[in-house]
């Protein structure tokens, strides 16, 4: 090998080794240390000691039994609307300002 081979190479080694610092080569660990979550642990041991009443037969007298309302009347229309128009017409208008 020529003498310019050899120093153009251990340049490149060196500038490769001196351009990446250590600290950009490394890697973190991959386990992370597990915090106890308290809330939860409560919330799990509170559902799994949940324990649902049982409903007994007189539960079901509770419920009503269901009455419909009386159905509405029909309304009354009066026969002679045309007085009733004519008094509307014959009323002032009034004009708001």
């Amino acid at each position: 090998m020529s003498i310019a081979r050899i120093a153009i190479r251990s340049v490149a080694f060196k500038s490769a080794r001196v351009a990446v610092p250590a600290m950009a080569t490394r890697s973190f660990a991959g386990a992370a240390v597990m915090q106890k979550d308290v809330i939860q642990d409560l919330f799990i041991k509170e559902l799994k000691a949940y324990k649902p009443q049982a409903t007994s037969s007189a539960d079901d007298s509770v419920a009503k039994d269901l009455k419909l309302p009386a159905a509405p009347a029909v309304p009354q229309v009066d026969a002679d609307l045309s007085q009733q128009l004519a008094a509307y017409d014959a009323e002032p208008e009034e004009v708001a300002n």
